[in-house]
C-alpha cells in the first residue's frame, strides 16, 4: 500500500463519482480521483499560507491597510498614513503653504529676523498651557545668575529689598516675610537638612565668614643670636624690627620670680628675646575675607 503522490495545484472542481463509474484503483483511478484533487488543494493552500507574513514581527509586502485611529488616541494602535498626515496638518495649522515644510521654515529663519517670534507664538498655542504655567510658577523666586546689570522685565534682583506681596502673590508664598535675601557678594550654600553638615541652620539664614582655627607653638627661644630663627619656614618669621625683649622667668632655686634673660652660660641679662610673627600671607593669598575662586554674576529671579 503506497501514499498518493500529490502536487500543489488548485483544481476548479472535485470529481463526482457516478453510479456508472467502474471501480478503477491506482493513483489515476476513479476511486482515488477525489482524494487526489482535495489533497492537491490542501498542498496548494499550505504553500500559499507559508508565503504570508508570520504573526510575530510580520514583514508586510504590497499595500496593507488598517483602520485609521482618532487623533486623540495615545496607545499602541497602528498609525496609518492618514493618521500621520492629520497629525502633521494639525501641527502646521494655519501656516501658509510657504512655511509648511522644514526646508521652508529653515529658509525663512535665515531671511526674516521676526520669524522666530512668529514661530514661538504659534508653538505656544500648541503647548499644554497648564504644564507651562506649573513650570513657570515652580521657577518663580529661584535665584539664577544673570550676566547683565539691568534686571529684565518680570524679574527682581536679590538685593535684600522688600516687595509688594499683593503684586507678587506667588513670590510671597516662597518668601512670606515679603523680603528677598541680599545675595550681593554672597555665595549660596546647600541646606544641611539633617545631614549633620553645617548643623543648626534654617532655610534662608545668613552666615558670616570664618576659617578653621590655626594653631602652633614655639619653645626654648631664649637667645636672640640663635641662628635657626632666621631659617624659619611657613607662616612663622622672626621680626627683626623688634629685638632684645626682656622676660620674666621663675628661678627654680627660690620662691621668687627673676626678671631678665638667661644667657648661654646660665647667667641673667635683660635683653635676649626677639619677637616671632605669624603671617599667613607668606604661604597663601590673603584678603579682607575668606573666599574661593569665583566669577561675579547678579542673582535675579522670576517674580509674579
Amino acid at each position: 500500500m503506497a501514499n498518493l503522490i500529490l502536487t500543489p495545484e488548485w483544481t476548479e472542481g472535485i470529481y463526482q463519482l457516478e453510479t456508472s463509474d467502474l471501480i478503477i484503483g491506482g493513483p489515476d483511478g476513479v476511486d482515488n480521483r477525489q482524494a487526489i484533487q482535495l489533497g492537491k488543494r490542501t498542498e496548494y493552500l499550505k504553500q500559499e499560507v507559508e508565503k504570508c507574513a508570520p504573526s510575530a514581527s510580520p514583514a508586510f509586502t504590497g499595500t496593507p491597510t488598517a483602520p485609521t485611529a482618532s487623533q486623540t488616541v495615545n496607545d499602541t494602535t497602528i498609525a496609518t498614513t492618514a493618521f500621520v498626515k492629520a497629525a502633521i496638518a494639525d501641527l502646521v495649522g494655519s501656516a501658509p503653504a510657504t512655511l509648511d515644510t522644514l526646508a521652508e521654515i529653515a529658509t525663512a529663519l535665515g531671511n526674516d529676523g521676526k520669524i522666530k517670534e512668529v514661530l514661538l507664538a504659534e508653538i505656544a498655542k500648541k503647548a499644554n498651557a497648564t504644564d507651562f504655567t506649573t513650570l513657570k510658577e515652580l521657577l518663580i523666586g529661584i535665584p539664577f545668575p544673570y550676566p547683565l546689570a539691568a534686571v529684565p522685565s518680570g524679574c527682581l534682583a536679590f538685593n535684600g529689598q522688600a516687595f509688594n506681596k499683593a503684586t507678587y502673590p506667588i513670590l510671597a508664598q516662597k518668601y512670606p516675610s515679603g523680603v528677598l535675601p541680599d545675595l550681593r557678594g554672597e555665595f549660596i550654600r546647600g541646606w544641611g537638612n539633617g545631614r549633620g553638615v553645617d548643623a543648626g541652620r534654617g532655610l534662608l539664614s545668613a552666615q558670616g565668614d570664618a576659617i578653621r582655627n590655626i594653631t602652633g607653638w614655639l619653645s626654648d627661644i631664649l637667645y636672640q643670636d640663635v641662628s635657626f630663627l632666621d631659617n624659619a619656614d611657613g607662616a612663622l618669621r622672626r621680626d627683626k624690627t623688634i629685638v632684645n625683649l626682656s622676660y620674666s622667668a621663675y628661678n627654680s632655686g627660690s620662691s621668687t620670680d627673676v626678671s631678665g634673660s638667661m644667657g648661654i652660660q646660665g647667667g641673667y641679662s635683660t635683653k635676649t628675646g626677639d619677637r616671632i610673627n605669624l603671617d599667613a600671607s607668606l604661604v597663601v593669598p590673603t584678603a579682607d575675607e575668606n573666599r574661593p575662586r569665583n566669577i561675579a554674576f547678579q542673582y535675579i529671579c522670576l517674580a509674579k
